[in-house]
């Protein structure tokens, strides 16, 4: 499984209501669910599914699926070599 169909997974775990197009452009401004509580939550299942722990200065970075995703991206390249 990829990390784009992992994080999506993720998304769809706190975001149920969510389609795969809405996950893949959502974000804090356009998801209504998103509040402060859903967002401690995607942090917890992201840690979970991709075994990181994520800072709290990492945190504007779960702010949408793209930022997540390119943070996600970062920090798999760098324990993982170049492997997506």
């Amino acid at each position: 499984m990829s990390n784009v169909e992992k994080l999506m997974n993720c998304f769809s775990t706190v975001f149920p209501d969510l389609s795969q197009a809405e996950i893949l452009r959502a974000d804090t401004a356009s998801v209504i669910a998103w509040d402060s509580l859903a967002t401690v939550t995607l942090i917890a299942v992201v840690e979970e599914e991709f075994g990181v722990a994520i800072a709290p200065e990492d945190f504007e970075f779960m702010t949408s699926f793209e930022s997540a995703r390119g943070w996600i991206e970062s920090k798999t390249s760098i324990s993982h070599g170049a492997q997506s």
